[in-house]
């Protein structure tokens, strides 16, 4: 498909209730991204189905920001944020609102970044140190789509380099890479990046992100690039150095199987967002069955084709599509008839969502654990099982 232009939305607001009440009941509904041109960027984005603008280099698809367009429903045209705020909790759920806080904001932002050269050296502030400015922190995770070959994720401090020796490094011009540790970026793999983590993706990686919906990034350092006048683009080292962990020092994290034959893996799972594969269709017909949550849900096609049935309501999603699941939606069925490759992403209830099912499939729990990369999240149902 072909994603429409944006056009400014005349009234939509004053009915937003009845509006997103309506959506609501409909059911699922898919989601425009807002593709965004970066010197970075590059034509990669083709490869899992989205329609690119001619001779631009693109380097992200933000899929769930607050101005992306909803292509289905009663609400189509209107964006998804104004549905957030019209019915925070039809849309965004009991967790999704505890996830932002209470805030009126969708509460999974998903991006796909394709990055054809490194990324600016980087670092996010917590919910603590947010919360002064009135926001939330960003706590983040990537799954390795595609790598050339010899690729890397710059992630966290090098063991026994210091806060104070990093920053130097940063406010001195020096080879700030040479401080962080490398970890190659795999295609398949899943890493967790907590706030306060210092983090780069390296050139020659596509990824799907995952995030809190926050925009608070902290540039400590963009490889000496300048722009067309010979400028180079603002740096944050103070602000960051207020925020650095330099105890993260995040690892690929093993998926952990949830349904037979590898049919469901979870990637990934925290208190802010979980994730986990999906791959339908190798029968003659597939048939996946939701239970109803308290959070909405975000399913990315990467390969095939699937129809979605939620309020009785059926979209169907092909490959480079996303939808968007209310939470008040309730009989989610995902039907493959060809093979199909989904990315789910959702605010969990870490007991009943995630440690139970794994249990049920036989994972340890130490491999429960490490679905949270390094924050403690799963540890207190952990020791209470």
């Amino acid at each position: 498909m072909r994603y429409p232009m944006r056009p400014q939305i005349h009234g939509f607001a004053k009915g937003a209730s009845r509006i997103s009440r309506k959506a609501r009941e409909a059911g699922p509904f898919r989601v425009a991204p807002r593709l965004d041109p970066k010197p970075w960027g590059s034509r990669g984005l083709e490869r899992f189905g989205f329609p690119l603008p001619p001779h631009t280099p693109i380097g992200e698809a933000v899929i769930t920001s607050s101005d992306a367009l909803v292509l289905d429903g009663p609400a189509e045209g209107g964006t998804l944020g104004t549905l957030v705020a019209a019915d925070p909790l039809g849309i965004a759920g009991r967790r999704g609102l505890v996830a932002t806080a209470n805030r009126p904001l969708f509460p999974l932002l998903v991006k796909l970044i394709d990055a054809a050269e490194n990324l600016s050296i980087q670092v996010h502030p917590n919910d603590a140190a947010a919360k002064t400015m009135d926001r939330l922190g960003k706590t983040e995770a990537w799954h390795v789509l595609s790598a050339d070959r010899g690729a890397v994720l710059y992630v966290g401090l090098r063991v026994g380099v210091s806060v104070s020796e990093f920053i130097a490094c940063c406010r001195h011009g020096g080879a700030t890479s040479d401080y962080l540790r490398q970890v190659p970026a795999v295609p398949g793999t899943t890493m967790l990046i907590p706030a306060g983590t210092v983090h780069a993706i390296g050139a020659g990686v596509l990824v799907y992100e995952v995030q809190q919906p926050s925009d608070i990034t902290y540039r400590l350092d963009d490889w000496g690039r300048v722009d067309a006048a010979g400028r180079p683009r603002e740096l944050h080292v103070d602000l960051g150095l207020s925020v650095i962990n330099a105890r993260n020092g995040p690892e690929m994290i093993p998926p952990v199987p949830v349904g037979l034959e590898g049919a469901r893996r979870l990637l990934t799972a925290c208190r802010y967002f979980a994730l986990e594969q999906i791959v339908l269709g190798t029968w003659e017909e597939d048939i996946l069955e939701l239970a109803g949550l308290e959070s909405p849900q975000v399913l990315t096609c990467l390969q095939g084709n699937v129809n979605v049935t939620a309020n009785n309501a059926a979209v169907a999603l092909i490959k480079g599509e996303t939808m968007v699941i209310p939470a008040a939606c309730s009989g989610v069925r995902i039907r493959g008839t060809v093979p199909s490759v989904l990315l789910r992403a959702w605010v969990p209830d870490l007991e009943h969502e995630i440690m139970r099912p794994a249990q049920a499939m036989g994972a340890s729990n130490d491999a429960i654990a490490a679905l949270a990369g390094g924050l403690p999240d799963m540890g207190k149902y952990l020791r209470k099982s």
